[in-house]
């Protein structure tokens, strides 16, 4: 929450506060604490609340596959001299 919304919600917080004592006047420190101490418990019960993000697994490194690309492919046999050789059997 930013510092403006903080303000406005304990504003409006102390405000309820007055209106539920009964509009009583001269005390509007005290209502400004006690929404003080409402919000931020409010705002601490929903950060406790909220579960820690787990870190996705690491991909791997730029280096690493950098190192797969450079190593030599395979060698395979050209289907073509495969396929011939099964033509001539026949």
């Amino acid at each position: 929450m930013a510092n403006e919304n903080l303000f406005d919600e304990i504003a409006k917080v102390a405000y309820e506060l007055f209106e539920r004592s009964g509009y009583i006047h001269g005390r509007d420190i005290e209502h400004w604490f006690e929404a003080e101490r409402i919000v931020i418990t409010r705002l601490q019960s929903e950060t406790e609340e909220k579960p820690k993000k787990t870190k996705a697994p690491r991909k791997a490194s730029p280096k690493a596959g950098a190192e797969a690309a450079t190593a030599k492919p395979k060698a395979k046999k050209p289907a073509s001299t495969t396929k011939q050789a099964a033509k001539t059997k026949k």
